[in-house]
């Protein structure tokens, strides 16, 4: 009995080191790429920077305009007939200057994809002229991340039986699928055997 116990825990130690040396020598390397958005800059182009390329005048200008309706009666007609015509405002001063010192502000988004960034735009009009922009530019990282993967994964492993039957032993996963051999011992009839098994991780 005792130099079953011996045959069994040598096994058993024996079968722990080969696990361990199978373990190192049986590794893939894994590579992931992702892009990753990095720290967002901001910064300001005053009317100073501007250089202007050209300035042009227009020959058919877009002048403020009404909509009116007029309604006139046709020879011979009985009923009314309802034209309605655009005619051009008269030009209001106060309302042209109000416009004229007006500050609009606008939000503008350049681009934003994975490959170059995004870059948004704020560009500031007044005095019919371009202020200023202000601009937020982020970045896009290429992250690639190198993961070791055990294509064969050895393990060791022990059982106890209520038929008082023990057994050590051990096996090797590939992939997902593991194999696995113990070497079992019958105490009540004094027996010796052996186990051979098919493990599955989900």
């Amino acid at each position: 009995m005792k130099k079953n116990i011996y045959i069994a825990s040598i096994s058993f130690i024996v079968g722990g080191v080969l696990s361990f040396l199978v373990s190192r020598v049986s590794m893939q390397h894994k590579i992931e790429s992702t892009s990753v958005y990095g720290e967002t800059y901001e910064g300001a182009v005053s009317n100073i920077q501007l250089n202007p390329l050209k300035e042009e005048g227009s020959d058919k200008p877009i002048l403020p305009m009404k909509q009116i309706e007029i309604q006139y009666r046709d020879t011979g007609n009985t009923e009314s007939i309802t034209e309605t015509r655009y005619i051009y405002q008269i030009v209001d001063t106060a309302a042209i200057i109000a416009d004229y010192v007006l500050k609009r502000s606008y939000d503008v988004i350049a681009f934003d994809d994975m490959d170059k960034g995004k870059l948004r735009l704020f560009p500031v009009i007044q005095y019919n002229k371009l202020e200023e922009i202000n601009y937020e530019f982020t970045p896009v990282y290429r992250q690639t991340s190198i993961y070791k993967e055990k294509v064969w994964q050895p393990f060791i492993s022990g059982s106890y039986s209520t038929l008082d039957i023990i057994g050590l032993g051990g096996g090797v996963f590939y992939h997902n699928i593991g194999f696995e051999y113990q070497y079992q011992i019958d105490y009540e009839n004094i027996r010796k055997g052996h186990s051979f098994g098919l493990k599955y991780k989900f």
